[in-house]
């Protein structure tokens, strides 16, 4: 998990490094950063006017450079007579600087160790070897491993393990050795910490694909020409900036081994950086798509009717904008849609307008394919797989399509679909509509449909569950 921490220190503005005042600085993922103070800027204001500050500033008790960004006042309060205090919400926090504009924020790289990924990655420099009986001696060894490379666009997107060593004391009472990895995100010049984020939350959804987990940052730290330091005769040296956020999506998730994981670093690192590569080109394309599916992954706790219409309209997304889909050409259809706009205006003069409002928006879409044709071609496509955990594809198809239109108009008259009335065969779709899901994403990802399926048939903690899902709807 992210840690909290709490620092108290001294606080100002940027443009007024004279007014200075005490204060304490709390932050916890879920909650994100609060400073109180003992005090106020521009004490002299109205109360009931609430202040924001592009930029707040601090130093620690213990010398820390602070730097607090979007700084918004949330309470303002005075006590007695001259004495008020306030507090601020800051939407993000740099450790070890001072960054007086925001134009200065720029950095040379960044690091994030995600969470899932030493597991995901599954590299170690550890050999570990035990005497025989008659000799006890343990025999630890560490080997530094070499960072592994990819290019998407002008940066540099490479996986780096760093270590720490132990130290030594008078009598060496333990011996601690810690890898840690980390993505590293090198552009060829200086970026705006901005320009960062759209790598950092692609790279986090691929993870998160990959594991079938919410992945998200532990850590991130990043260094930066203002923070520079001259050392004569030795190179420059440039210490280490962290950066806190909050994190509203973090959960209390449990470890996942990479057995249980639907692909792994040694599944793609032959062609890591196409992987990549594939993933970002396509998340503009696929963004719909992609937010649909992470957004059930993110939030677990959604309930199964909202999943499901979730990942049906990411099947929805996913076949409009990489299928297509329209019965006519467009020009073709602009002749139709026009000489049904005509048979609506001609209605009976006392049809209400807002139904003939309803029919033209209608109309707009009448030239797409339906859900049902949609999901067929998906469905047959991936034939194959979709025989693992799906008997019936006629049922399977029919369940999701009444499930849906249930679901999006709730009509009182009609009975209500089996997958509505019984919450397993409902669960039992949202797990089989997610797989698909999944299988179209490694397809836009890179991989074949061949090593897609050795993906499924190797994964027997997954071919469980869909087949103890798949056994509900044979009930």
């Amino acid at each position: 998990m992210i840690e909290g921490f709490e620092y108290k220190g001294i606080w100002w503005l940027p443009d007024n490094p004279e007014e200075q005042i005490r204060g304490t600085l709390k932050f916890s993922p879920n909650e994100g950063a609060i400073l109180d103070l003992d005090g106020a800027f521009n004490s002299h204001k109205n109360l009931e006017e609430m202040q924001n500050f592009p930029i707040i500033l601090g130093v620690t008790v213990e010398g820390k450079e602070i730097t607090l960004i979007n700084c918004s006042e949330t309470k303002c309060s005075t006590y007695t007579p001259g004495m008020k205090i306030s507090s601020f919400y800051s939407r993000l926090v740099f450790k070890g600087i001072h960054f007086k504009k925001l134009e200065d924020i720029r950095f040379k790289n960044i690091f994030v160790h995600y969470s899932h990924l030493d597991d995901w990655v599954g590299i170690s420099g550890f050999g570990i070897s035990y005497g025989s009986q008659d000799n006890d001696e343990v025999v630890v060894k560490y080997k530094p491993q070499k960072p592994i490379e990819a290019r998407v666009e002008d940066y540099k997107i490479s996986i780096v393990i760093k270590n720490t060593y132990p130290t030594h004391t008078i009598v060496q009472k333990e011996a601690s050795i810690k890898q840690t990895t980390y993505i590293k995100i090198e552009p060829p010049e200086e970026k705006p910490f901005g320009e960062y984020w759209n790598i950092m939350h692609n790279i986090k959804n691929f993870l998160s694909l990959g594991v079938r987990e919410l992945v998200y940052p532990l850590t991130i730290e990043g260094t930066t020409e203002k923070n520079k330091q001259l050392i004569k005769d030795k190179p420059s040296y440039y210490p280490v900036v962290e950066m806190f956020y909050r994190v509203s999506d973090i959960l209390e998730t449990c470890e996942v081994p990479p057995f249980q994981m639907l692909f792994t670093f040694k599944d793609v690192q032959d062609r890591f950086g196409i992987f990549l590569r594939n993933w970002y080109e396509k998340a503009h394309l696929l963004k719909p798509t992609y937010n649909l599916y992470f957004g059930t992954l993110y939030n677990p706790h959604l309930y199964l009717e909202s999943q499901f219409l979730s990942l049906t309209q990411a099947i929805e997304s996913y076949h409009q904008r990489v299928y297509g889909g329209e019965y006519l050409s467009d020009e073709d259809y602009k002749v139709v849609y026009n000489s049904l706009v005509e048979v609506v205006k001609a209605m009976p003069q006392d049809t209400k307008g807002s139904l003939k409002d309803r029919l033209k928006e209608y109309l707009k879409y009448g030239n797409e394919f339906s859900l049902r044709t949609r999901l067929k071609e998906v469905v047959n496509d991936y034939g194959v797989l979709t025989t693992l955990f799906i008997n019936n594809k006629d049922t399977f198809i029919n369940d999701v399509v009444e499930t849906r239109n249930y679901l999006t108009h709730y009509d009182e008259d009609s009975k209500p679909p089996s997958p509505v009335e019984n919450y397993e065969i409902l669960f039992q779709l949202i797990q089989n509509l997610r797989t698909i899901v999944e299988i179209c994403l490694l397809k836009e990802a890179g991989f074949s449909l061949e090593e897609t399926q050795a993906l499924f048939s190797r994964n027997n903690y997954l071919k469980k569950n869909l087949f103890q899902v798949t056994k509900l709807h044979s009930i």
